[in-house]
């Protein structure tokens, strides 16, 4: 690996360009380059870069079955962390491949222009939303989780400007916010005959929009009915105790 051209590593793995863009390596201004020759020329560390190279391979999304063994809250800091990772590495990875392909290739693939544009509303729209889950839904939810644990006379005061069904109206597939993007760029196929950038740039936004599918399977088959079978059983114990005094 570490005496290959980054051009062939690309090649072999698309999902190395996101990576070493972390490790500090704008990959396709040292295409030409080896790997340990580019890690000496940005004066990083070869063990670390390569280390962060491995780990693509053994990388494994977590399982529904230990999901489900997860509690609400747990489940929610699972969610969070993966919302942490979208808004911090894959969105700017993903925004600056844009903008770099695009300048590069535009004539090629004109459609990218477009792309620039609805990409930076499709990001400023879904880090709102995640937002919106992180600080309100999630928390609602740990909520729940606490007073099933620990009830007390506090919980109409506490849970009273939110509910479960609230969510559930605001909530928007993301399959559906992807498909103004999958369409413009002919379900992200590409042929041999592509550029590697544009490759690689169809990867990502594939590989993205697929954990967004996983996301959302998470929060609608598994953490939203449970959070409505507790918010259900508090609000009976609530209601019980009400009629008691």
């Amino acid at each position: 690996m570490l005496e290959k051209s980054l051009h062939d590593l690309l090649e072999e793995n698309h999902s190395y360009a996101s990576v070493l863009h972390w490790c500090g390596i704008d990959a396709f201004d040292y295409l030409d380059e080896t790997l340990s020759d580019v890690c000496r020329i940005k004066n990083l560390s070869i063990h670390n870069v390569a280390d962060a190279l491995a780990k693509v391979e053994d990388k494994q999304n977590t399982r529904f079955a230990a999901l489900q063994r997860m509690s609400p809250a747990e489940m929610c800091n699972f969610l969070q962390h993966t919302h942490h990772h979208y808004s911090q590495r894959m969105l700017p990875v993903i925004e600056h491949h844009i903008q770099q392909t695009a300048l590069a290739h535009h004539q090629q693939y004109p459609q990218l222009l477009l792309l620039s544009k609805i990409f930076d509303t499709f990001q400023k729209d879904f880090l709102a939303h995640i937002q919106y889950e992180n600080k309100v839904v999630f928390t609602y939810i740990k909520k729940l989780e606490r007073f099933a644990i620990n009830f007390n006379n506090s919980f109409w005061i506490e849970l009273k400007d939110f509910s479960i069904g609230d969510f559930i109206l605001k909530h928007h597939h993301d399959d559906d916010e992807m498909f103004t993007i999958r369409k413009l760029l002919n379900n992200y196929q590409v042929s041999s005959y592509d550029c590697l950038a544009y490759k690689v740039l169809m990867h990502e936004l594939k590989t993205f929009e697929s954990d967004l599918k996983s996301h959302s399977l998470i929060e609608e088959d598994i953490l939203i009915p449970r959070a409505i079978k507790l918010e259900e059983k508090l609000t009976a114990k609530a209601k019980q105790l009400v009629r008691l005094n």
